[in-house]
């Protein structure tokens, strides 16, 4: 028997208790062989491993498994972690042993027989996949070398290891993205997806380059833009999109910022003229109305079925928008959703005034709610951040609500937002929510299983989390170049006290501890 075939035994044979009906409910621990196999444990991973020069292999022809027969199978490994509680996205949480070498998982389970250079005890805590934001901004206000060195260590440090983010250009992304490529390599302290923003007709006919050439097969576009910053785009654009994308035999995806764009224009004249310069957060709220939300993932949802054309509807705010998608996703497989930690944890009634400005703008308590509610229903498929770094005086906080700039730092609060609301406040299964972090938007950007799973073969990517450890919020302890945090002098209850990058420890209690950098562009 090969160490992972022991692995998937000794899942089965786990004795641990399911929790208490009675008790706030929490992770769900499968002790049964049966109802492991009712959930399918580790589907469709054997066919997506030959993407990463690994082996399948069916066990009980019935479940594709990953062999692991061309990992080393030597008795001493880089790094264990014990007797912690191994979070399997959307499968369960088993307390088991974790065995790292080479950068990779080397097996999981007890009693392997494994020795290690390095015994780390995770006892009662949660050792989960290293977290995926797939949705964050780096250099808009500084430069990218600058951000790459201090968002990513933030980012390290709240246990985010990939980001997805966005880089946007007037120009030819031929010309561009090179110089990006390489300030990834010699900055970032964490992976990367690269999504490239298509807001021009050059750009729009270079796209096939941009698939070939450079290995990006992530796209977004904006039905609303960012006035003075990015072009809004029609439908006939996206269509344009649409029909360069079919061209290649690769699978891409489009991200769209979805608001009905003239709604938006009409609504931010009307409030203007009624509240002017004396207008509040509260009043951005209604230049952004649901409706032009709600509207836009009707539209594209349309294009995207008629066109054969995956898309991925980024920061979704609304509870118009998701029920909309709650009718309409069932029948149409080419839609992916995404909202954002913010969303799900603030609203414009919040105390934070002209610090909350974003688009789209945070809402109210039932749309958070909702939000909450899809996240458990799979409406939600991802969670991200729009992480935008800025300081105060960059963001204008004290102009008025018009020339402030939208946009805030959280990628290390990311997950301990989560961890707090979602775990422990709603009592959310943790495996669910993590899966949306970390298996969900892996998939959707062809990076699993080479991340956002615990897998023998798998990148090492891991943080391990204490649920009970509560901090304050304090923006000037946080790693960001930003001077605040949406959620200062917020207490939050679960937080990341170790975080391991390519087989590495990383970050421990709060602080970086590898000084080199780590990160590298990830190609599909």
């Amino acid at each position: 028997m090969d160490i992972f075939s022991k692995y998937i035994n000794d899942i089965r044979n786990t004795k641990i208790i399911q929790n208490d009906e009675k008790k706030k409910p929490g992770p769900i621990f499968y002790n049964d062989t049966h109802e492991l196999e009712k959930i399918q444990i580790l589907k469709e991973i054997s066919s997506k491993l030959e993407n990463f020069n690994k082996v399948s292999a069916v066990i009980n022809d019935v479940h594709p498994i990953q062999s692991i027969s061309q990992v080393s199978t030597d008795n001493l490994a880089d790094i264990a972690i014990e007797n912690g509680f191994v979070v399997l996205p959307e499968i369960g949480v088993i307390n088991t042993n974790i065995y790292i070498k080479d950068g990779k998982i080397l097996a999981i389970g007890a009693n392997l027989g494994i020795e290690s250079k390095r015994l780390i005890d995770a006892t009662n805590k949660y050792v989960m996949p290293g977290i995926i934001d797939p949705h964050v901004h780096l250099g808009l206000f500084a430069p990218l070398e600058e951000e790459l060195r201090t968002e990513t260590k933030a980012a390290l440090i709240g246990g985010v290891t990939t980001v997805g983010s966005y880089f946007a250009s007037k120009e030819s992304h031929l010309s561009t993205f090179p110089s990006t490529i390489e300030a990834i390599g010699a900055n970032s302290y964490v992976d990367i997806i690269p999504h490239l923003v298509i807001s021009n007709d050059d750009q729009r006919k270079e796209i096939l380059d941009y698939i070939n050439e450079l290995g990006v097969t992530s796209f977004k576009i904006y039905m609303n833009g960012i006035p003075g910053l990015i072009p809004d785009v029609d439908d006939a654009f996206i269509l344009d999109v649409f029909d360069e994308i079919k061209k290649s035999n690769k699978r891409c995806i489009v991200c769209a910022h979805a608001e009905n764009r003239y709604m938006v224009r009409r609504f931010n004249k009307l409030i203007f003229e009624e509240k002017g310069n004396s207008a509040t957060i509260e009043d951005w709220t209604d230049t952004h109305p649901s409706m032009a939300e709600e509207e836009a993932v009707v539209r594209l949802s349309y294009l995207a079925k008629e066109s054969k054309v995956p898309v991925y509807f980024v920061h979704i705010s609304s509870k118009a928008a998701i029920e909309r998608l709650r009718s309409i996703k069932p029948f149409n497989k080419y839609l992916n959703v995404e909202t954002t930690s913010p969303y799900l944890s603030l609203t414009r009634h919040s105390s934070q005034g002209n610090l909350l400005k974003m688009e789209p703008p945070f809402r109210d308590d039932e749309d958070v709610e909702a939000l909450w509610k899809a996240l458990e229903d799979n409406v939600i498929d991802s969670i991200g951040t729009d992480n935008v770094t800025m300081t105060k005086s960059e963001k204008k906080i004290d102009e008025d609500i018009w020339t402030t700039i939208p946009g805030y730092a959280v990628l290390q609060t990311h997950l301990p937002v989560l961890l707090n609301n979602g775990i422990n406040e709603k009592g959310l299964r943790i495996e669910q929510l993590i899966s949306k972090m970390t298996k969900k938007p892996a998939e959707i950007f062809g990076i699993y299983p080479q991340k956002g799973t615990i897998l023998p073969g798998s990148d090492a990517d891991i943080v391990i989390v204490d649920l009970n450890l509560s901090k304050k919020v304090k923006a000037n302890e946080l790693n960001s170049r930003s001077d605040f945090s949406i959620y200062e002098d917020i207490n939050l209850k679960g937080w990341p006290v170790m975080t391991i990058k390519s087989g590495k420890v990383v970050a421990e209690e709060g602080k970086l501890i590898e000084p080199s950098a780590l990160g590298k562009c990830l190609y599909r």
